[in-house]
């Protein structure tokens, strides 16, 4: 997926309901977010996630979705395959709205990645064995020659 077309779906996101700020990550890096916070407050927040993402590995549990509210408001927070989907959200009683939207944009985006990723193989795959592009085996301390045709 383009960085412009997750950053359309996911302002798209914002748009459902009283959702007021998203945030994407992977692995601890920002790949989106448009939460009106300022940077400390927003690694403050992460923080906070990774270490409720670690209670739950202690426990040996991983839960797919959590969801929860703060001072504020609430918070919709998805894990899936190293991703961290975030969606705070005014209303507590729209939480399965909101979770229902941000699984959809998740399942998507990880089908876009796997997809990209298979036609890469595929074109791996395809290259011609032992070299060149003629598909004949190039020796690398040959000189170089013109080709004859």
């Amino acid at each position: 997926m383009s960085p412009e077309s997750l950053k359309s779906t996911l302002a798209a996101l914002r748009n459902a309901g009283s959702v007021f700020g998203v945030l994407f990550s992977r692995d601890g890096e920002t790949l989106f977010s448009d939460l009106a916070y300022s940077p400390d407050r927003v690694a403050d927040l992460t923080q906070v996630l990774n270490d409720i993402e670690q209670y739950f590995v202690q426990e040996k549990r991983a839960p797919e979705y959590l969801s929860f509210g703060f001072d504020g408001g609430n918070l919709v927070l998805i894990l899936r395959e190293g991703y961290r989907l975030v969606i705070l959200h005014h209303h507590a009683d729209e939480a399965d709205f909101i979770l229902s939207a941000g699984s959809a944009f998740l399942t998507d985006f990880l089908s876009g990645q796997a997809a990209e990723a298979l036609q890469v193989s595929k074109e791996v795959a395809t290259l011609p064995k032992g070299g060149g592009a003629s598909g004949r085996k190039v020796d690398p301390t040959a000189p170089i020659a013109p080709v004859m045709r």
